[in-house]
């Protein structure tokens, strides 16, 4: 337990109450001066909620990839704000690697962007980081180091009449290649002595 953290939260919920307090014995002041307080009362509630949760569960960020908290840091969340840690820290790395995407390509539209992050971020999908399809490597293509057993080999070869098969490939090169030889002789016995420069 974090004992320093628990302090800072008591710290603004005090002050949360103090404004608060001040807003309900001040009646001549404007609507519009109470609701900017109320709001910034909400604001230091949530961050006293981030202190609480950081009091119980230290958010630890060192496995997040460096290039996920680079591309936050770029795209100017800041990540020393410990309501983005909790946030970080509590959520899948998936989810904050795709609201950080969503800030960045709508980089000209967002402008609280701390804001938009700590809102967005839960509403993100889980998925699975890295390639969808398997990684293929050099090794899954490697013949096995132990020969095959001789009992199925032979087995294999029975099944799929692997020796039938060699017979009818060697007759059928066998006879392809004597066809040619009798053509080339049939062509040879045709061909005239001027016409031996053609190129067959």
């Amino acid at each position: 337990m974090n004992y320093d953290r628990l302090n800072e939260a008591r710290k603004l919920l005090i002050d949360v109450a103090d404004r608060l307090q001040f807003i309900i014995g001040d009646t001549s002041a404007d609507s519009g001066t109470h609701y900017q307080t109320v709001e910034a009362a909400k604001e230091a509630v949530k961050k006293a909620l981030a202190e609480m949760s950081a009091a119980i569960n230290p958010p630890i960020n060192s496995d997040v990839p460096p290039e996920i908290l680079a591309k936050a840091e770029k795209l100017g969340i800041p990540l020393d704000d410990i309501e983005v840690r909790v946030a970080i820290s509590q959520h899948d790395i998936s989810q904050v690697a795709a609201i950080l995407e969503e800030i960045d390509n709508k980089a000209e539209y967002v402008r609280r962007r701390r804001e938009y992050f700590l809102i967005r971020l839960p509403d993100m999908r889980k998925e699975k980081l890295g390639p969808r399809l398997p990684v293929v490597t050099a090794k899954d293509f490697q013949a096995p180091s132990e020969p095959m057993p001789k009992e199925l080999l032979a087995e294999i070869k029975a099944k799929y009449n692997f020796d039938r098969l060699n017979q009818k490939l060697s007759s059928s090169r066998s006879s392809l290649f004597e066809k040619i030889k009798q053509a080339e002789k049939a062509l040879g016995n045709n061909i005239n002595d001027e016409d031996e420069d053609i190129p067959f």
